[in-house]
This record gives C-alpha cells, structure tokens and sequence, in this order.
C-alpha cells in the first residue's frame, strides 16, 4: 500500500509508482540518448498490458524527441523504435495544446497539435505494418484520433484491433472512451452504451470498473464545459451514486484480483468521485490506497491537481 512518508509531499507521477517505469522514463526525459536500455527492458516483456504500459509510461510528458530520433537512424526497421517515435509525438501533441478549454487554446497551438499527430499516425501505422501482433500501436491510434476525430466507424476499427491482440488491455479501453465521450467525439448515450456492454462480461477486480467513475468525470466535465445548470448536482443524482458505488463494490470484490499497472490511478479516480458524492467512508479507503505520486485526472478538473489532492486528502485527517 502507498504510504506517505513524515516528508513527502504530492507530485505527478508519470511512472504511476512502477519502479521500471520511472527508471525508464527518467532515461527518455535525461537528455542521455540512451534508448538502447530502454529498448531492452521493453522487449524484456512478454505481457502486452506491461508493453502498452511501459510504453506509456516512457512517453509520458514527451518534449525533446532526439533520442527516438537517434533509435529510428540506428535501428530504421525495428517496430519498437517507430511504436516509440509515435507514443512520444502524440504525448508532444498534447503538450503542445495543453489541457485548456478549447476556446483558449491558440492557433498555433491548434496547429502543432494536429501537425505531431499526424506525424504520430505515420510512425504508429508504420509499427502495425512492422508487428501486426503488436496491440501498442493501436493503443496510440486511439489517442491519436482523440485529438484528430475521424470517422466513428474508424476509430472503432483500432479499438476492435485492439482487443482481438489483447483483450485486457487496460490503456485501449481508456483511450477508446475517452474518443466516444461526450467531451470528445461522441455522446453520453454512446459511451454508457459501449461501457456497459463492456462490463456485462467483466469479471470482479477486473480493470474495466473503474471505467465507471471514469465515464462520470467525462459527462460532469462535459456537462460542465457547456454550463449546462445539471453539473450543479451531478455528483448528487441517485443513479450516479449506485453506478460509482456498485463499481467500486465489483473492483475492490475479488477474492485475489489481479494487480493492474493502472491501480494507483483507479483509486484516485473512484476517490475523486467519492470525494463529489461527499461520501467520507469511502473517499477514505480509496485515499489510503494512494500515494504522493498522483495523476492530474481527476483532480485537475477541481484545480491545480496537486493542491486539490492535497486539500482531499486532508478532508478527511489524512496528510
């Protein structure tokens, strides 16, 4: 269990408290160059939920891409040196555009955002054509589409791919949700209908619950985005409390569940949910399971993310 120590204090964590992940990561963002060692610990794993994390991870927070440059020069046939370019340009994409309402994101911004993404899909497309067998380059399809919005139908095609070449994929279904949400590509209707279908067969402790509370930031933010007056008391209608809450009771139900690379983040997602629904049992439990190291989502839709998982963690005598 994460535990704060007497002197820690909250911070991004882009390795999402996996040790690899933030060795890794820390060789992608040093300036050294050395993909070579990161080359090696990724093709290290047979576990295709490991490799989408790993990739993941590695590209997380993506600003200087010389050293997938440098791979691609060296290595121009290897599947993993593109998967990598692609990952680390669209995570540049989205940098470049930042997380501010559209209204407030510039031209020029608008235009590196859409110019990365492109170059993403080429060097992802390049990577399926490299390893069909691969469900990583699919994965940063799906988040390439997000910002570019084909056709449904489409994006529908990479998620299929997807989860015909690994059906637990954990990155897949948050990328392909995030496209059908009503904040993004699709509506409110579409993105409840394909989650519950999703979880009609989900077993308990499996990683398509926390999905859930996901789907319900999606649809207040949205909601909120367009001052429609029922983000008020979203968090309050009786039918959002019993989906989050059954979730919960399914996620956290397994007798031995599995341990997901995503875990630190869905605990902090059924937390924020807990923490709108006002509901201090619960948040409580969600928080123990967290540590300082935290992801902007949920808690930057409340504020500076890091203050606000702060100030949560301290409504209810946690430090």
């Amino acid at each position: 269990m994460p535990l704060f120590g007497k002197s820690a204090k909250p911070f991004i964590d882009h390795a999402r408290g996996d040790a690899e992940a933030r060795r890794l990561w820390t060789i992608a963002t040093s300036g050294s160059g050395d993909w070579k060692t990161i080359d090696a610990a990724i093709k290290a794993t047979s576990d295709p939920v490991r490799r989408e994390f790993l990739v993941d991870a590695v590209a997380s927070h993506s600003r200087d891409l010389r050293w997938v440059d440098a791979w691609i020069e060296a290595r121009p046939d290897d599947e993993l040196a593109r998967l990598m370019w692609g990952a680390c340009a669209h995570n540049y994409a989205f940098e470049i555009r930042t997380a501010a309402i559209p209204e407030n994101v510039s031209r020029e911004q608008w235009k590196g955002f859409r110019e990365w993404l492109v170059h993403s899909e080429e060097q992802l497309r390049l990577a399926t054509t490299m390893d069909p067998a691969d469900s990583a380059p699919w994965v940063g399809l799906l988040w390439t589409a997000v910002g570019l919005g084909p056709p449904l139908r489409e994006v529908t095609s990479r998620w299929e791919a997807v989860s015909r070449l690994n059906p637990q994929s954990e990155m897949g279904a948050g990328a392909y949700m995030t496209f059908i949400s009503p904040r993004w590509h699709g509506s409110a209707e579409l993105m409840w209908d394909w989650l519950h279908g999703v979880l009609a067969t989900e077993q308990d402790g499996g990683a398509r619950w926390p999905l859930v509370p996901n789907g319900h930031f999606e649809q207040w933010v949205a909601e909120s985005m367009d001052k429609n007056p029922h983000a008020k008391r979203y968090w309050d209608e009786p039918e959002v409390q019993r989906e989050v809450n059954e979730a919960w009771a399914r996620w956290t139900g397994a007798p031995a569940p599995r341990t997901w690379f995503l875990a630190p983040w869905y605990w902090e997602v059924f937390a924020g949910a807990f923490y709108l629904m006002r509901d201090r049992e619960k948040l409580r439990k969600a928080l123990e399971k967290t540590g300082p190291g935290i992801q902007p989502v949920p808690w930057a839709y409340l504020g500076p993310a890091v203050e606000i998982y702060q100030k949560v963690r301290e409504s209810v005598g946690l430090r």
